[in-house]
């Protein structure tokens, strides 16, 4: 059965007419942001100067993206909330366990990224070999992204996907790169109003349509309705284990969300800010859950299930409100694929290449920043034409986020025993596992590379790491390392140098 969006012709100009302007927009947003950028510290963490309100909305904004709407509606419809636990629950949990225990330490550090701290702690390799592990997150993370607009651009005007992902990728590049952390947030301020109200006008319509509340949860097997693992043999719980801990404690870390923390204005805003976003979510993402159920009785024949929410909205909305839904779930995908652009580009540049040209002056670094988000691009807009499900790319995305980068980034603000060598034997030994598995697995095993074994190898070497890291702490470490956490200062560096400027001195 063949499913497409049947727009009338002014349907077409509405949406086009829509969709030519709220691009326009976002562009010009890039350009006056650009104007703001005078160095790194610009162009990172936005001048360390974001309000509690401005830190929240670009929050929620990155972690709502292609892979929370689009990608969410068709796990619901083709599996059920078992196959959606990495997110939005593990991605939700991620933000309070971040608000919790680190954003608010590594924000008084006063980083640009998040391995820095590995730098400061355990060396520069160490920090290198952890941002290089990170760089490739974010490249899957913006393949996804752009994978999501290609797929839209396609519904709407049967454009090739790989044209409207290349199309998507170049829109999202220009603002990105010309305007940085200023742009991506105000955009982001825009696009999450944007999808909220989308998808607040598309559940009235898709609940009315699929029959009402009762008829849409009498519809779901009650296998489909659980949170808990499907089977209770080693090789699922595992497997449910690692769907928990890819997003739940991978994402911790990840640079995009301690990156909209360290531009905070004050700790107590990165703190809050993230706490609230990972509640904000949770709610948000109970409207994809709905209309992935909901479209089960609607498009009970849909092959592309990940096309059902365009395609719903199409049939339920009026053209005008049908464009500004559009609009919303564009700006939607288009603000986590700005945040992994950022992210990608901050640590290739900062924690990989920095660290070997000490030579390099601020603005040199700002320069080549903006060039290097050129070439991720490319490879992310590659990446998602070979990739046909969102949501997988998403979620196996974060794996080394969690293999090697959870553990030495805790160790480095909360352990004083561990020291370089028991962070490069964690790293080492977690990353062989992971990839030993996973290449075992994939290879020779009956399964190849399935979701399911995916989850597995992450386990494993996870718990490798950690392992091999207390192991070390009890059996070797004896004298403890002071941890290099400064005493907590409400003031934002922003203010403290605008004081020293007041009476003449140059900012240290």
């Amino acid at each position: 059965m063949n499913h497409s969006l049947a727009l009338s012709a002014d349907a077409r100009i509405w949406l086009g007419g829509g969709m030519l302007l709220y691009i326009l927009m976002v562009l010009f947003i890039g350009w006056w942001a650009g104007r703001k950028i005078k160095g790194m510290a610009d162009f990172l963490v936005a001048g360390r100067r974001l309000p509690m309100w401005m830190a929240f909305g670009t929050l929620l904004a990155t972690w709502f993206g292609a892979g929370s709407s689009m990608g969410v509606c068709g796990t619901v419809y083709s599996d059920g909330l078992p196959a959606i636990i990495s997110d939005p629950f593990a991605a939700s949990l991620s933000l309070l366990i971040a608000g919790v225990f680190f954003v608010g330490m590594l924000r008084r550090m006063r980083l640009l990224t998040v391995t820095d701290v590995i730098e400061e702690r355990f060396g520069k390799w160490a920090g290198v070999y952890a941002s290089a592990w990170m760089v490739p997150v974010y490249i899957g993370w913006l393949g996804a992204q752009i994978l999501g607009i290609g797929k839209i651009l396609n519904l709407l005007t049967g454009i090739e996907p790989s044209w409207g992902t290349i199309i998507g990728a170049v829109i999202i590049l220009v603002y990105t790169a010309v305007g940085g952390m200023w742009a991506v947030t105000l955009t982001d301020l825009v696009q999450v109003s944007l999808i909220i109200i989308g998808l607040a006008l598309v559940v009235p319509g898709a609940v009315t349509a699929a029959g009402g509340a009762a008829a849409i949860f009498k519809s779901v097997p009650a296998e489909h309705l659980t949170l808990l693992p499907v089977k209770y043999d080693w090789n699922s719980v595992v497997s449910y284990l690692g769907q928990w801990c890819v997003m739940g404690l991978g994402c911790v870390v990840g640079q995009d969300l301690i990156q909209r923390s360290l531009s905070s204005r004050t700790d107590r805003i990165a703190v809050n800010s993230t706490i609230l976003a990972g509640l904000a979510y949770l709610a948000l993402c109970v409207v994809p859950i709905t209309i992935g159920f909901a479209g089960r009785i609607i498009l009970p024949e849909l092959k592309d299930s990940e096309a059902l929410l365009p395609l719903l909205a199409s049939r339920i909305l009026h053209p005008l409100v049908f464009t500004i839904f559009l609009s919303a779930l564009v700006s939607a995908i288009m603000s986590s694929a700005d945040s992994s652009l950022l992210a990608g580009a901050s640590l290739l540049i900062n924690n990989v290449i920095k660290p070997f040209c000490p030579w390099m002056t601020d603005r040199y670094q700002l320069h080549l920043t903006r060039s290097i988000t050129v070439l991720i691009t490319i490879i992310a807009t590659v990446g998602g034409l070979y990739v046909e499900s969102i949501y997988t790319l998403m979620i196996q995305s974060w794996v080394s986020l969690l293999v090697v980068v959870f553990i030495p980034v805790t160790a480095a603000l909360y352990s004083k025993k561990a020291d370089s060598r028991c962070i490069w034997a964690t790293m080492l030994i977690g990353t062989f596992v992971w990839l030993g598995y996973v290449s075992w697995c994939g290879l020779f095993g009956a399964e190849g590379f399935s979701d399911d074994m995916l989850n597995r190898g992450a386990m494993y070497g996870f718990a490798s790491g950690i392992t091999v890291f207390f192991v070390y702490i009890f059996a070797f470490r004896t004298n403890p390392i002071p941890v290099p956490i400064p005493e907590h200062d409400e003031v934002s560096e922003v203010d403290q140098i605008d004081r020293i400027n007041e009476v003449g001195n140059e900012p240290a």
